[in-house]
């Protein structure tokens, strides 16, 4: 087994069945009756008590979904978090793509009681009785395609206490569903089925391509090194995905320092400019922010940060993965890159991340194959 050292048991939001309709609505199972979910895409309608919103407990709930994304050049936070008072939830906000619902049962306030009405008798008791239960995530409530959170307390300090321990679970409940939603999105007009086919046979790893990527072509058609790139027009994002790999020697390969000098020796060598000269590299006045992810099933080493052009012509974000391919024992490097100066570019990350998240080794792909 390759990486024993490094395997760790990733932990995810339990769902409790006995809650199934606990929290109202229609209970996870798209009613065809119900509104089609609607709104922009990263935001999430919030719904508490007023006088909790702006207090401890808001400050945290803001430090989860508001936390300033790692690696890009302005200032974005993970989602965009609109609050609503319990009292002021009409139908409009209801049907909104992503909805959070915060209470406490310490809460007496006129707020505290209406946000307890979204919740079941059999629901509050539950919550009094564990207070290791906290949230609990549900779909399609008020809207077809509809993503909830119900997050609660026995008291406002044991909330925050969960909270806290659980950051990037609870945020990770609402990147996956627009994960979803985008891959939708990118996949509608169709993908580009030629070149995921010879990719497959000419690299063994297959990844969907969608159809406004071409591949760049580079000077040594068998080196291990693929180039797909999205060229937008003036005043749209440049897109790019890389995927190399070599040989997979040791752990050490998975050291930081390690991944970014095999990203500048392969990058650097393949992404060049002619006037003036120039090459991929790192912006070092950002450091580059790692963790340790699953990814499809397996350990990887996840990278944020900024590049650059060494001529200082280019730049921007870029979200990249390291993980191996036991069957070929192959460590690979996959980044996507945009350049779009003086905009955002937080959605354009997450699309990266969406297509990066479709790699599979050609040993997952046949297994995937035989098993459909």
């Amino acid at each position: 087994m390759i990486l024993p050292t490094y395997l760790r048991p990733f932990l995810f939001l339990s769902i409790v069945a006995i809650f199934l309709t606990s929290c109202g609505g229609s209970g996870g199972t798209p009613d065809s009756t119900l509104p089609l979910a609607r709104g922009a895409a990263e935001e999430i309608i919030l719904v508490m008590d007023s006088a909790a919103w702006q207090g401890e407990l808001g400050d945290e709930i803001r430090q989860v979904f508001m936390q300033t994304v790692p690696g890009l050049p302005q200032s974005e936070p993970y989602f965009d978090l609109r609050y609503v008072d319990p009292f002021k939830l009409n139908d409009v906000l209801r049907s909104a793509k992503n909805m959070i619902f915060v209470t406490t049962l310490d809460n007496q306030s006129d707020s505290g009681e209406r946000m307890r009405r979204f919740f079941t008798e059999s629901s509050l008791t539950r919550i009094q009785s564990d207070s290791s239960f906290f949230s609990y995530p549900i779909s399609n409530v008020f809207a077809r395609g509809q993503k909830n959170l119900y997050l609660f307390g026995i008291s406002e300090d044991i909330l925050l206490n969960n909270l806290q321990a659980n950051r990037k679970q609870i945020r990770q409940y609402f990147s996956d569903a627009e994960r979803d939603r985008r891959m939708q999105a990118l996949y509608k007009s169709g993908e580009r089925r030629a070149l995921e086919r010879e990719l497959l046979q000419d690299h063994n790893f297959y990844i969907r391509i969608p159809q406004d990527y071409d591949l760049v072509p580079t000077e040594d058609s068998v080196e291990q090194f693929v180039w797909l790139r999205q060229l937008g027009q003036t005043g749209e994002a440049d897109k790019s995905i890389i995927i190399t790999y070599k040989d997979y020697t040791s752990e050490e390969l998975f050291q930081s320092e390690n991944i970014m000098e095999f990203r500048k020796e392969t990058l650097g060598k393949n992404i060049v400019a002619d006037d003036p000269p120039g090459f991929m590299d790192i912006q070092e006045i950002v450091p580059i922010v790692y963790d340790t992810i699953n990814f499809d099933g397996k350990f990887a080493i996840e990278a944020r940060g900024l590049w650059k052009m060494s001529n200082i012509t280019m730049g921007g974000p870029f979200v990249s993965y390291a993980f191996v391919d036991e069957s070929l024992n192959r460590i690979y490097y996959v980044e996507g890159y945009v350049f779009l100066p003086n905009r955002n570019k937080r959605m354009h990350i997450r699309e990266l991340e969406t297509i990066l998240r479709t790699f599979q080794t050609e040993a997952e792909y046949r297994e995937g194959q035989s098993a459909s």
